[in-house]
């Protein structure tokens, strides 16, 4: 079998997209860094934050015209050939949103969310109003943008912020889909508060870059946010949210935190100890 090498339909300058895919290994190998990419048996969605288009509904006409919007491609698979065969953007795109920081696909490759590290609304909540004209703003706050596939069409289901949306929190910089595309997680690793587990004081400010995850629910067509979680150790600059993982049913949470201090080893190991510098944490949270 031989390799597939993927290209948009339509490509930019600074798209930055580039994938070359080995079927034999599933093994995938990104040849530009900035580019983005996650696959859902014969579904793969492959992002370009840095590209251009102005559309704001999928399969839009690429254009060149939103500088750094971004976008999300999605190719699929027939035997061996792979064609892209979707164009997506968010209803609420604007020039320098950066969406397609992340990405996150379901296991049936039906639900699609994809992350906009720079998007700069100040609303809270689930599909609030506005959002679509703030980019002099410049206050990256974040979103995350949510489709669902029918057949051959995608459509936006939810636009997502924080439920306490602050500067630079970089809100959606990491996403992790459950396998039935019910529950989502979305990392705000910059998010400056220093509550501690879950649902905490958010209004806090005095944990700079602590970060927090965020994990929304969906039933039926609606998505709510269900839990607002920080680590039991919570401190400045720890990034809890810089990774994340959740299991197929959504029950599972993993949280990474890069920055962590502590030189404990093991499980549950002394959280108090800040020896370390950098050492990182993982934390595991269930809902039963």
């Amino acid at each position: 079998m031989t390799n597939a090498r993927l290209n948009p339909g339509a490509q930019f300058a600074d798209d930055r997209l580039g994938l070359r895919i080995t079927p034999q290994s599933i093994r995938f190998t990104l040849l530009l860094w900035r580019a983005r990419r996650l696959l859902s048996g014969n579904i793969l969605a492959a992002s370009g934050f840095d590209e251009g288009g102005s559309p704001r509904v999928p399969n839009g006409i690429p254009d060149n015209r939103r500088g750094g919007s971004g976008v999300v491609y999605v190719f699929e698979r027939t035997g061996a050939a792979w064609r892209q065969r979707d164009y997506v953007k968010g209803s609420r795109s604007e020039g320098a949103d950066s969406m397609g920081v992340s990405v996150a696909l379901s296991a049936d490759g039906s639900v699609l969310a994809a992350g906009v590290l720079d998007e700069d609304c100040t609303a809270t909540g689930v599909n609030p109003p506005g959002c679509d004209n703030d980019r002099e703003a410049d206050l990256s706050s974040g979103a995350v943008y949510v489709w669902v596939r029918s057949g051959n069409n995608w459509t936006e289901q939810a636009f997502l912020k924080a439920s306490n949306t602050g500067q630079d929190d970089w809100f959606g910089s990491r996403l992790a889909i459950s396998g039935d595309g019910n529950s989502l997680a979305v990392g705000a690793q910059l998010e400056d508060s220093a509550a501690k587990g879950i649902n905490g004081k958010q209004d806090d400010d005095s944990g700079e870059e602590a970060g927090a995850l965020y994990l929304f629910t969906r039933s039926g067509n609606t998505w709510t946010q269900q839990a607002y979680v920080k680590g039991s150790n919570t401190e400045a600059y720890d990034e809890f949210g810089s990774a994340m993982a959740l299991s197929g049913d959504g029950k599972t949470l993993v949280v990474s935190a890069r920055g962590e201090d502590s030189a404990a080893k093991g499980v549950s190991g002394n959280q108090a100890d800040n020896s370390a510098d950098e050492a990182g944490a993982a934390y595991v949270f269930s809902n039963n």
